[in-house]
Parts: C-alpha cells; structure tokens; sequence
C-alpha cells in the first residue's frame, strides 16, 4: 500500500516539480557550474580558463583558439574558443529526486532534501565536466589528448555516456533509498523484499 502511494503521489507531483525547476533552472544550475569551474580549472588548468552561467547554458572559455582550421594556443590565435552546455542536460536530476521525496513523507523532509541536494549538485558538477570534457575531444582533439592530466579518449566518452544518460535519473534514485532508511515505507519495503525471498 504504502509503495502503491509513493508511486502514485511520485507521478503527481513531477510536473509540479518539474516545471518549477524549467522555470528556475539557472537557479538550480547556479551551484552546479560554479563546482565545475572549480574542477576544471584545477584538473585542467593549462586548457580551461573559466565556466561561467548565462541563463541555463553553461559558458566555458577555453585556453585553445583556432585559425584557418588549425587549433592554436590562445595567444597565438588571438581568439578564445568557447563551448556552450545545457544544464538542463543535467539538473533535471533535482525535478526528479524532489518529487521522490515529497511524496515520501519523510521525517525532517527538507533537511534531507537539502542535503540531497547539495549531492546532486556535486554530481551534477562532473556531469558538466564530463560534458566539456567530450566537446573538448571533439572540437580540439589532439593538442587537447595531448595535454597534461588528460585522460585517453575512450574514457572520456564512457564517462560522458555515464554522466549525461545514466546518473541524472540513477542518482535521484540512490539519494532517495540511502534517505528512506528507518522510514515506514522503508520498513514496508524491506519486508515486501523479505517476503519475495522467503517464498520458494
């Protein structure tokens, strides 16, 4: 019964939840990208020089230009290339989990969702990255795989593919399980579990 509820409020709520968070997306966004140019700029500070936030797109400058087709260094080019994002390729992570948790009924429901949030945000971080980090592949190749700290190209388009298709909807569902624990719907859950086990 109680899961029958959770699943059901669950569907009410996400077009709530989700056309809050269409309407304040740079809000949500905010703190995503501001962690991510923190991470760029320290795991590749020789090629980004800063991400910034213009509406829902992310804006990162990069150290790289571009002449005639050929990639250059920034100063030698004399134009800094710049790669746009979507956050909302990312954020709607924070649609989904809120309305888990709403219909959830938790004990101290908005402290959890904070904290919640504040692990959506971080993963929501290494999303971008990894986004950058591919568009960063594609655009520049080379003088950008042969950059220091860069890692091979197969494992920029694994974590790309992880981080954009899979972590938006997974994480929201982790967050929401690790924060059931010693709820009643928790209780009910682990015993329809015990229960399936049980029987031969």
């Amino acid at each position: 019964m109680l899961m029958r509820r959770q699943f059901v409020l669950t569907l009410i709520l996400m077009p709530i939840t989700f056309g809050i968070w269409y309407a304040a997306g740079t809000l949500f966004a905010a703190p995503a990208v501001w962690l991510c140019d923190l991470l760029l700029s320290n795991v590749y500070p020789g090629i980004v020089e800063t991400a910034g936030l213009q509406g829902v797109e992310m804006t990162v400058r990069t150290q790289f230009g571009e002449i005639g087709g050929q990639i250059l260094p920034a100063k030698e080019a004399g134009n800094q290339i710049a790669l746009q994002t979507n956050t909302r390729l990312v954020s709607y992570s924070i649609a989904f989990y809120a309305a888990l948790i709403l219909a959830s009924n938790l004990q101290d429901g908005i402290y959890k969702f904070c904290v919640g949030l504040f692990w959506l945000w971080v993963i929501m971080a290494f999303g971008l990255a990894s986004i950058i980090g591919k568009d960063l592949l594609l655009m520049v190749g080379g003088p950008f795989l042969n950059s220091a700290r860069v890692p091979p190209a197969d494992f920029l388009a694994l974590t790309y593919q992880f981080n954009v298709l899979l972590m938006p909807t997974l994480a929201p569902v982790c967050l929401w399980f690790w924060q059931l624990r010693g709820s009643p719907l928790w209780e009910a859950l682990a015993e329809d579990i015990r229960r399936a086990s049980a029987t031969p």
